[in-house]
């Protein structure tokens, strides 16, 4: 028996997952759940879900996928108690006196937004963006990445021309000329770049020297976290179910870092991405289901570039946005920032 035991142990994946223990049983075993189908908002939903991680944790999830935060923002809006989101999604619906929360960062999304040129346009000197006019959709914070590099590099960032379009649209105007470029995200960055057209930055790295320059934290170009939001309601009523939840995302983060290739075919079943866009878009992310300095250092931006915007009437505080208290009680070593602390 030993030696089977042996044999057995030795032929397990290596996979480091971490265990299923004895927990306070859900006061929910069975709910509905706001997703959506982009890997910087789903991916440890769709890895949960495909491999049956919410099971494990006694708890049965039904997704309603919506195609965007946005949406997710619109719904829990109408009091729906738990979805994933960007840090401004709390941040939007907080300001309007909705008791919603940040129970955790899922990733560190501030990468897969960017800035590309389109294929007849060559800029090594960013003082060139001067006089160039780029795609962009209204109602994000991409376009702070000009004032950013305007602000490093002496340019002026007001003659950046910049013209609104859908994304899909962006890419079109700037594979055929009628722009210069496209600010937007992942995966329409990867899109123009299939169609000639180069990355010149993203939040996280410059490209326009010919090789990628990775900013230190401090230096990024845009700050933006995805997160999982849910109802005071739910954080004082039901935390043993959001516990549960974390905790199967928290084996879903771990089995896509140590088998990314098979948690892949997870991804595109559930998130229905081809496998290459899919994998640029992963690619571009830092995913970590914590409660970071970094998940707060995009807390912070976002409030600034909110109040800039007239986005909100007043400044909201990351202690009053995002609470420990779930995660604390599953694992307390993913939460490296406390308020105070």
């Amino acid at each position: 028996m030993r030696a089977g035991r042996r044999h057995l142990l030795l032929a397990a994946p290596a996979l480091l997952i971490p265990p299923t223990l004895a927990h306070a049983a859900p006061e929910e075993r069975e709910f509905e759940m706001l997703g959506v189908r982009d890997p910087q908002l789903g991916m440890q939903l769709a890895v949960a879900e495909h491999f049956g991680l919410f099971r494990e944790e006694g708890i049965n999830i039904t997704f309603r996928w919506q195609s965007s935060g946005g949406d997710v923002l619109t719904v829990m809006g109408s009091g729906f108690p738990i979805g994933v989101g960007s840090v401004f999604g709390q941040i939007a619906l907080a300001s309007q006196g909705m008791p919603v929360k940040i129970l955790t960062g899922l990733a560190d999304i501030s990468d897969t937004q960017g800035i590309a040129l389109g294929p007849k346009v060559k800029i090594t000197d960013p003082r060139e963006l001067e006089g160039k006019r780029f795609a962009f959709t209204q109602g994000n914070n991409g376009p702070v990445m000009f004032q950013k590099l305007a602000q490093r590099h002496g340019f002026d960032a007001s003659k950046v021309q910049l013209i609104n379009m859908a994304p899909s649209e962006g890419v079109i105007a700037a594979a055929k000329g009628d722009v210069d470029g496209l600010q937007s995200w992942q995966p329409f960055l990867y899109r123009l770049t299939t169609m000639g057209g180069t990355l010149f930055a993203t939040a996280a790295a410059t490209h326009f020297t010919g090789q990628k320059l990775v900013l230190p934290e401090a230096e990024k170009l845009l700050y933006n976290h995805s997160v999982v939001m849910a109802n005071q309601s739910w954080i004082d009523g039901k935390p043993n179910t959001l516990a549960a939840l974390l905790r199967a995302l928290i084996k879903a983060d771990a089995r896509f870092k140590s088998d990314p290739a098979g948690a892949m075919q997870g991804l595109q079943r559930v998130l229905r991405i081809e496998p290459e866009p899919l994998r640029v878009m992963t690619e571009s992310n830092r995913y970590g289901v914590a409660i970071s300095p970094e998940l707060v250092n995009s807390y912070s931006f976002t409030i600034d570039w909110a109040l800039g915007i007239k986005r909100i009437p007043a400044p909201l505080r990351p202690e009053d946005g995002i609470t420990p208290v779930i995660l604390d009680a599953v694992d307390r070593s993913h939460v490296t920032w406390r308020a105070g602390a």
